[in-house]
């Protein structure tokens, strides 16, 4: 039998000859398939056509005014209006505006689209701090906690990724602070977008604001070791 198998071989030396060919092409043509030559993409092709987001902080008048105008647009698609205590305790936070710098017009003052603000409790009074149970603050400093609000967006720039670019403004500002203890209160429309920083809930629903008369908002919070976690391990 292993003559007969010999002969057979031998006999045919074109045959496998060809097959050798065949399949060392078919191996090229995978390779050439797997390890395409790297073309550098065209900037324009990945480039916003109208504009670009920007996050600036708002430390003056104007800038004050600006989101002043921007909240109540803001609030009043779903019918809330801000008493002046909470209006008096912006200045003792630090604001942070999402601009909207369109192309072509980089030289002159860009709209604020959004906003977001923080500030640590050894600056400024906690508004809503008696809500949350006490062993959440136990052995912690005023410096080592901060609140964080004010999330708001223009509602004429939805669906142009305004509401991730806000997030990750504001994520940048805690990564950037590291406080031991971060709380904030949103209200139920933008719950979804802080419960995708990563924040917990005390209790299983909204609560009453004391400031706002028929709002409702979470009361949430977060131990940067935990949001930091998932970055660092």
């Amino acid at each position: 039998m292993k003559a007969k198998e010999d002969r057979d071989v031998g006999a045919h030396p074109q045959t496998v000859t060809a097959a050798a060919s065949v399949n060392h092409e078919r191996s090229s043509a995978v390779k050439a398939a797997n390890f395409k030559i790297f073309t550098p993409p065209d900037p324009e092709t990945f480039a916003e056509q109208e504009g670009r987001f920007e996050v600036r902080p708002i430390g003056t008048p104007l800038g004050m005014r600006e989101l002043a105008r921007l909240h109540k647009r803001s609030w009043a698609g779903v019918g809330i209006v801000e008493k002046r205590v909470l209006m008096n305790l912006w200045p003792m936070a630090q604001h942070f505006g999402l601009y909207w710098v369109k192309r072509g017009e980089e030289g002159q003052r860009p709209p604020i689209v959004g906003a977001f603000w923080a500030r640590s409790l050894a600056e400024a009074p906690l508004t809503v701090g008696h809500l949350y149970p006490a062993w959440l603050f136990k052995g912690l400093s005023a410096t080592e906690i901060f609140e964080f609000g004010g999330l708001v967006i223009d509602p004429t720039m939805q669906k142009r990724g305004l509401a991730k670019a806000l997030a990750d403004g504001a994520r940048l500002f805690i990564f950037s602070r590291r406080p031991a203890l971060l709380i904030t209160n949103p209200v139920e429309v933008l719950y979804p977008i802080y419960k995708s920083f990563g924040l917990k809930t005390v209790g299983n629903k909204p609560v009453d604001y004391p400031y706002l008369p028929g709002a409702k908002v979470w009361l949430m919070y977060a131990r940067f070791k935990d949001l930091a976690a998932p970055y660092f391990m």
